[in-house]
């Protein structure tokens, strides 16, 4: 018979074992693994900057709660790092934008750099950062410039770490005369009146455009080019009326547009307002008109912005955005930011690497669906755009109808038709 004492601690010494098993945390949760860390520049200020970090974060929650990056056996976190790069605010110099980019690399110890600078003028000096200091870095949001394309094309070598997945101006303008020519065939229209915001920016892309409209047969019957900050356009829309046009194309981004189309609508001028409208984006932006700005088309310039079918994930895109974050995504920013955490996921685990050789060649070869389409780079490092989701990314020109942004092209990514104003008719 067992003495009871030692019956006693054998039943403790059990009763402990017992615990042990059921207690002991799980082996990966013993340890954690260290996080990648993906530094990201980003003006918090700004509209475009409030898009892309809304899409870097949500990425990033969705990639760590499904595991995290497999590498070398390991699933580890991304850590998103943003710091307020304020490179759209007034006034900050493109040096300070470059400090702070600085600081992730050198204090924050960033594996990778992705997000922005957003102006192009700091984008394209940072570039010179990432080549010095052996970054890996893929722009996010913003810097749309043409010049990208030539700066790494006259030294691959030294800008071999720079990526974008945004945008670029030379694509948003080539979709803007193809939807052009489609409005010119379906409706039989052919005089356009040109309205811009007196920048820099505007007068080139309006220039290109301009020229560009004039070879595929459209005649260009008039032009204003307005102070950013007008408040009253009635003399400009008095002339596009007395003109003839039957599209009043707009590049502009001060949210003073809104006056713009509420007089448009007030006047009946008899012109169909298309183009890159900054404050037409926003989806509060039929609440801030009292609805006259139905009729006018605007990009997006990313496809998933509003809801279609271009790829399985673009719905649950838009769905999940506006969930996470209580309002639907606006535009330029929040696709293209959201997918650059899923691009550098995707080329890390091929690569099995964090070292920047290994990841810039993964990069190169990226074919990876996502919201857009399927994202793959060029020669240049800039992100494949084009119309078909099987090969290249898509944008996205909506018009706004009762109330809501409605995808009217690309073709493959519309959910409506084009609706001409009914004085227009």
């Amino acid at each position: 018979m067992v003495p009871h004492r030692l019956r006693c601690t054998l039943i403790c010494s059990l009763i402990f074992a017992v615990s042990m098993l059921l207690f002991a945390p799980p082996p990966m949760a013993a340890a954690a693994e260290k996080p990648i860390i993906v530094g990201a520049p980003i003006p918090r200020a700004s509209a475009y900057g409030q898009n892309g970090e809304r899409g870097m974060v949500m990425a990033t929650e969705e990639i760590n709660a499904a595991g995290g990056i497999s590498i070398d056996g390991k699933k580890r976190p991304f850590k998103l790092t943003i710091v307020d790069s304020r490179d759209e605010e007034p006034g900050v110099p493109t040096s300070e934008v470059l400090l702070a980019i600085e600081k992730l690399i050198l204090q924050k110890k960033a594996n990778f750099i992705a997000g922005g600078p957003v102006m192009s003028e700091c984008g394209m000096a940072a570039m010179d950062l990432y080549s010095r200091y052996k970054v890996v870095d893929i722009v996010g949001i913003g810097c749309y410039t043409p010049s990208w394309d030539a700066k790494v094309a006259e030294n691959r070598s030294k800008y071999k770490y720079s990526f974008r997945a945004s945008g670029s101006v030379k694509w948003y303008i080539k979709e803007a005369i193809d939807l052009l020519t489609k409005i010119k065939a379906e409706h039989g229209f052919n005089k356009i009146f040109i309205s811009i915001d007196d920048s820099l920016m505007c007068r080139k892309a309006a220039g290109i455009v301009e020229k560009l409209a004039v070879k595929t047969g459209w005649e260009i019957v008039g032009s204003d080019k307005h102070p950013i900050g007008t408040t009253d356009y009635s003399v400009a829309l008095s002339q596009c009326k007395k003109s003839g046009a039957e599209i009043l194309f707009i590049w502009a981004y001060s949210p003073e547009t809104s006056i713009l189309l509420k007089q448009w609508a007030s006047m009946e001028v008899p012109a169909l307002p298309v183009g890159f409208i900054g404050a037409a984006e926003d989806p509060g932006f039929w609440a801030a008109t009292d609805g006259k700005c139905e009729y006018s088309i605007v990009t997006l310039s990313e496809a998933g912005n509003t809801p279609s079918d271009v790829t399985g994930q673009t719905h649950a895109f838009y769905r999940n955005f506006e969930k996470r974050w209580g309002v639907p995504p606006r535009s330029t920013g929040c696709v293209s930011g959201y997918e650059t955490m899923y691009i550098l996921k995707d080329a890390i685990e091929r690569a099995d690497s964090l070292k920047p050789d290994k990841v810039i060649a993964a990069l190169e070869k990226t074919n990876l669906p996502l919201v857009r389409g399927t994202a793959t780079f060029d020669e240049n490092h800039q992100i494949v755009y084009g119309y078909d989701p099987q090969t290249s990314v898509l944008g996205n020109w909506v018009q706004w109808q009762d109330g809501k942004r409605v995808t009217i092209f690309p073709d493959k990514a519309a959910t409506g038709n084009i609706k001409i104003p009914p004085w227009l008719k």
